[in-house]
C-alpha cells in the first residue's frame, strides 16, 4: 500500500493536522472543519497536548 508523503514541516504560519480515520496530514493556516478525503475530524499536531 502506498504512503503519502508527510507534509512536515509545514510553513511558518501554518499548523500540521492530521485525520483521525484515516491518518491524512496536511498543513493549513486556518483550521479545516475536516478532512479532505474522508470528512473526519482533524487534530492539531502542531498544538501541545493538555496535560
Amino acid at each position: 500500500m502506498p504512503t503519502t508523503p508527510d507534509p512536515a514541516p509545514c510553513d511558518r504560519d501554518e499548523h500540521l493536522f492530521e485525520c483521525r480515520s484515516c491518518g491524512k496530514r496536511l498543513c493549513s493556516s486556518d483550521a479545516p472543519p475536516s478532512c479532505p478525503d474522508c470528512d473526519g475530524v482533524l487534530q492539531n499536531l502542531s498544538q501541545p497536548r493538555p496535560q
